[in-house]
């Protein structure tokens, strides 16, 4: 397999003349060219918007898949000649790359392609000219949920959805369509318009916890893209409960995987991120900022970093709680940010993220400007963890007072900080009732080397009758 070859989607408007007989019956199809010399294979347009394409004043839009060129610079367009009507007069036609929606590419034809008109071609070679727009392409996508089959699985709740792609995000949208929706065992299907997000990466779904019935047992949810006529099926499987499950009642969800006969979903898991934006002048952004994790088992899809404060301030710690599907060890991620805002250059200084499941924390050196005025002019890096940190072996020694109601039920957390740095959150468990009145109770916790221990941190999640 050519690993160097990437797949895109084409829109294609094709604009029929004004002439007597201008349209035709012919099958059409059209090859693109790149000023790098690549060009895609011919495609056939089929599956117009209208039901009898290439009509005399007709504009049929087609959405194809192709490789990925680069930078378009013209095009062939031609016919087979078949059909009662088979002579075509082409006025122009107008070719965006979804993966670049604010680019047009323009080539005026105003000819005919007919064995018995003007030169008597039916196929034509045609300069594209590059356009900017400003115009935000809108798109279609039918949403079909299935709600579990289990006891109490429906809800009453007012139910939202957010979509991410690779060209932005759209939502949250209000999934109703007037009906008693999200019912036990059954099937909904909404359709939604909103900006073409291009291809999806995950989606979050989530409900208000309101009505009387408030739990939900997600199933699956199946989105199809009616612009691009791709379908993504994104598994659940899990309560979204305030007391089921792990009390969530809103997910990250990540599309199945097409290519895969039998696959299986990835348990999911949560990532404390923490950024540390640089102490240099001008260092902040007020852009928005995203994180893809990959790992050992698989890669998030684009995560948004926003807790609802006022992040990425010069010289500022923000931390960030995740949900995403687990990936294993952590091998790198890709930062980056939409360079949006009236300060958008953001000078980062490193991120450290922590596997909360794990124990496990990586940190990510970066020290440079993500910015479209400084440095490389990048507003998107990869970036590497420092080399793993050998582990050590740390006997823990916990001593409950002997105040009456001292113990605890909850679960107990300590983190460890010294100069070599800090581990992740620690959970204290060695399968005993610990934590008891006047009790001493010993755990072997291993963990990355701190060095000489300078401080810790105690906690418990307040969970349990006696907490």
């Amino acid at each position: 397999m050519n690993t160097q070859s990437y797949m895109t989607s084409y829109e294609i408007l094709v604009y029929t003349g004004d002439k007597r007989g201008a349209g035709t019956d012919s099958n059409v199809s059209i090859t693109l060219f790149s000023k790098n010399g690549k060009q895609t294979g011919k495609i056939p347009l089929k599956n117009s918007n209208n039901k009898d394409p290439f009509e005399r004043k007709q504009v049929d839009k087609f959405c194809v898949k192709g490789d990925y060129i680069g930078e378009l610079t013209k095009l062939h367009i031609e016919h087979d000649n078949s059909g009662r009507s088979s002579g075509w007069f082409l006025d122009k036609i107008v070719v965006t790359d979804i993966f670049d929606p604010k680019t047009q590419y323009v080539a005026t034809c105003n000819q005919w392609l007919a064995k018995d008109e003007g030169d008597r071609k039916i196929s034509r070679d045609l300069t594209l000219h590059k356009q900017q727009t400003t115009t935000q392409k809108s798109n279609y996508y039918k949403v079909t949920v299935y709600t579990g089959n289990k006891s109490g699985a429906g809800t009453n709740s007012d139910v939202s959805l957010t979509l991410y792609g690779n060209l932005g995000e759209a939502g949250p949208m209000k999934l109703a369509n007037q009906e008693d929706n999200f019912e036990p065992g059954k099937k909904d299907e909404f359709t939604i318009e909103c900006q073409n997000v291009g291809e999806l990466n995950q989606i979050f779904i989530a409900h208000n916890n309101k009505g009387l019935s408030a739990a939900w047992f997600l199933d699956s949810i199946v989105i199809e893209d009616l612009y691009a006529m791709h379908t993504y099926q994104f598994p659940c499987h899990r309560w979204l409960a305030k007391n089921e499950d792990d009390g969530k009642i809103a997910r990250f969800l990540v599309p199945q995987s097409s290519t895969t006969e039998t696959p299986q979903i990835r348990k999911h898991n949560q990532y404390k991120v923490t950024v540390f934006t640089g102490n240099k002048s001008g260092a902040g952004t007020d852009a928005d900022v995203f994180i893809t994790l990959f790992g050992n088992q698989g890669q998030t899809g684009q995560i948004k970093l926003d807790n609802e404060k006022d992040n990425f301030e010069t010289g500022q710690k923000d931390e960030f709680i995740v949900e995403c599907p687990a990936v294993g060890e952590i091998n790198k991620i890709l930062i980056e940010h939409n360079n949006k805002g009236l300060s958008s250059g953001w000078f980062l200084d490193r991120i450290l993220i922590e596997d909360t499941q794990g124990h496990r924390t990586y940190e990510f050196p970066c020290n440079r400007w993500l910015a479209k005025d400084e440095d490389d002019k990048q507003i998107a890096r990869y970036l590497v963890p420092r080399p793993k940190v050998k582990n050590n072996q740390y006997k823990v020694t916990v001593f409950t007072g002997n105040k009456s109601g001292a113990g605890t039920d909850a679960d107990v957390f300590i983190t460890l900080f010294g100069n070599q740095g800090q581990t992740g959150q620690i959970k204290l468990d060695n399968e005993k009732d610990n934590f008891e009145t006047g009790q001493k109770d010993e755990f072997i916790v291993e963990c990355p080397a701190v060095g000489e221990i300078n401080k810790i941190l105690i906690e418990h999640n307040n969970k349990g009758l006696s907490s």
